[in-house]
């Protein structure tokens, strides 16, 4: 697992170089720790990213996706929405075989406009059976989170994380259930 932690934070770290505009975001609950980085591919919207969630007691949750990202509206609107898929590679603690998942997905955040330190974020993702690997049947992560901007390009959150994944034919697991506190940094 030591190795997976390794290859991950050196992805990271040679795309960090590369990025012309990236978001670094990192999040803590009580027995879970997460971290995120995503990085414009294109001018035109499409949006790469790597991720790692840590669960002490349940689950170590990689991932790496591909958005289309911009405004709801081409006015400018204070929305910004994103679709786009995420590859999952789920590790449970609980003695079940690992699973992969190719999910389908959303994100979004909404800006108050006359208060425009504030905002509002979230995400869906969703791998049904057919899209489930290994001893994986289906995967989802959905979060949301109320952000404060605290710098021009630093964001602090409150927020509620749930992941949740069901293996060889059982019921669905929860793999995370946290309130979650973070840090989004765009650089």
């Amino acid at each position: 697992m030591r190795l997976y932690r390794v290859a991950l934070f050196l992805a990271l770290a040679t795309a960090a170089c590369a990025a012309q505009a990236a978001n670094l975001d990192f999040n803590l609950a009580s027995n879970a720790v997460a971290a995120e980085f995503s990085t414009n591919l294109t001018d035109t919207g499409l949006e790469g990213s790597l991720g790692y969630l840590h669960h002490s007691n349940r689950v170590d949750l990689f991932d790496a996706g591909a958005d289309l990202v911009g405004n709801a509206s081409p006015v400018g609107s204070p929305l910004i929405f994103g679709v786009g898929g995420k590859f999952f590679y789920i590790s449970p603690k609980n003695g079940i075989d690992n699973g992969e998942a190719l999910a389908v997905g959303a994100h979004f955040r909404y800006t108050w406009p006359y208060f425009n330190r504030f905002a509002v974020g979230g995400e869906l993702y969703y791998a049904p059976n057919i899209v489930a690997f290994q001893s994986a049947d289906r995967f989802w992560e959905g979060r949301l989170t109320a952000n404060y901007q605290i710098l021009r390009n630093a964001d602090a959150y409150v927020g509620y994380r749930y992941v949740s994944a069901a293996f060889n034919g059982s019921p669905n697991m929860t793999l995370d259930s946290s309130i979650i506190v973070g840090l989004s940094l765009s650089f």
